[in-house]
């Protein structure tokens, strides 16, 4: 009679605490790192259906979109798990952003609604194709979709105005970091009203009420001369 083969021992395991532990110790939002630890953020949420939860959270509290594309893509996952637009904490727009299909201008419509936890706006703009981003007359009004926002990070961005910049950032009430570096516009054009003196009785429309830190980098356009 042969024997039957001796059981496999089963081999100890990491509590999933520890595992947890680990899959948080992978993110780092620091600019040129944070495209690698996404991607393995992404394959440690594919390992197992106990990985999956929390590499999600920590996945999703970071999102960066370089494209139109990306940006469509993403819109269709939030809608098919709409929880997952909860976990979005930062996104941030990257690369080529003066083009007719800016993901700057597109994101408002495409993901209106579906970032409710949104915190932090990073736009990081790259070359050039158009002078400056194709902003239309009701690009303010959409921004009230995110005026929740309390931090806002812009790079090497080119407004038409700086009204159109003032505009922007006037929808933004809540905003309590303001970081410009290298920004400009084509041209200047008179004080925005949404930036005029009120008096103190009528304090609760002042520009960037909410508004500790500001930080500006600003160069001289070659073209202009304006800053």
């Amino acid at each position: 009679m042969t024997d039957l083969p001796s059981p496999v021992k089963a081999q100890p395991r990491l509590p999933i605490e520890v595992c947890e532990r680990v899959i948080e110790a992978v993110y780092t939002d620091w600019y040129y790192s944070v495209s690698m630890s996404l991607a393995t953020l992404s394959s440690c949420a594919l390992v197992c259906r106990a990985w999956r939860p929390r590499a999600q959270r920590v996945l999703f509290d970071y999102v960066l979109l370089r494209d139109k594309d990306a940006l469509y893509d993403f819109a269709e996952l939030l809608d098919a798990s709409p929880e997952l637009g909860t976990y979005v904490h930062t996104l941030e727009l990257r690369g080529y952003l003066h083009v007719p299909y800016s993901p700057v201008v597109l994101f408002l419509t495409a993901l209106r609604g579906k970032l409710t936890n949104l915190a932090v706006l990073y736009i990081y703009g790259g070359e050039k194709e158009l002078p400056f981003l194709p902003i239309y007359r009701y690009f303010p009004s959409l921004l009230t979709s995110i005026s929740h926002i309390r931090r806002l990070d812009f790079a090497d961005v080119r407004f038409p105005s700086f009204g159109d910049f003032a505009r922007f950032l006037n929808t933004l009430s809540n905003l309590k970091e303001l970081y410009c570096y290298r920004i400009s516009w084509a041209v200047l054009g008179l004080e925005p009203v949404c930036m005029a003196k009120r008096s103190s009785a009528d304090s609760r429309k002042m520009f960037l009420p909410n508004l500790e830190i500001l930080t500006v980098c600003l160069q001289i356009d070659q073209g202009t001369g304006l800053y």
